[in-house]
């Protein structure tokens, strides 16, 4: 059930990236201007230079297209996860491997066509919890045909 909870949640939220990716660039920037803001207050001014460095690499990556191509290939991968919980459900292996095709996608597609830390961390936030799901759902392959 959480499979499906969080595949259709994020295939609402992947939507609404891809139709307005300017919007979500900018509100990405101005929260990482906060944060920004938040650690130089609290930091002495000998890593104030280093904090701005990181920050600044960090918007020269946030842009609509980039938003827009991760977008994509989450829709990618909470669409085969989805069909391949469903699969699951019906007790089908196929569905297993339609769900790994789905965590594949969701690493190795922002790590090549996004790069950079956009591409880590979008990698890094579709994977690490279905990682462990794949662990869950591969303990119960006896089961299905």
């Amino acid at each position: 059930m959480l499979t499906f909870l969080s595949a259709i949640s994020g295939l609402w939220t992947q939507a609404d990236r891809l139709w307005s990716p300017g919007v979500v660039a900018d509100q990405t920037r101005q929260f990482f201007e906060r944060v920004q803001e938040g650690m130089e207050a609290q930091n002495n001014p000998e890593s104030a230079q280093m904090v701005e460095s990181f920050f600044d690499s960090m918007y020269d990556e946030l842009s609509a297209d980039k938003i827009r191509t991760s977008a994509i290939i989450m829709l990618i991968y909470e669409s085969l996860t989805l069909f391949g919980a469903y699969l699951m459900w019906g007790l089908q292996k196929r569905g297993f491997h339609l769900y790994l095709a789905g965590v594949a996608v969701a690493i190795l597609g922002p790590i090549v066509l996004i790069g950079g830390w956009l591409g880590g961390m979008t990698a890094f936030g579709g994977a690490f919890f279905s990682i462990i799901f794949a662990f869950l759902y591969r303990s119960q392959l006896k089961y299905m045909v």
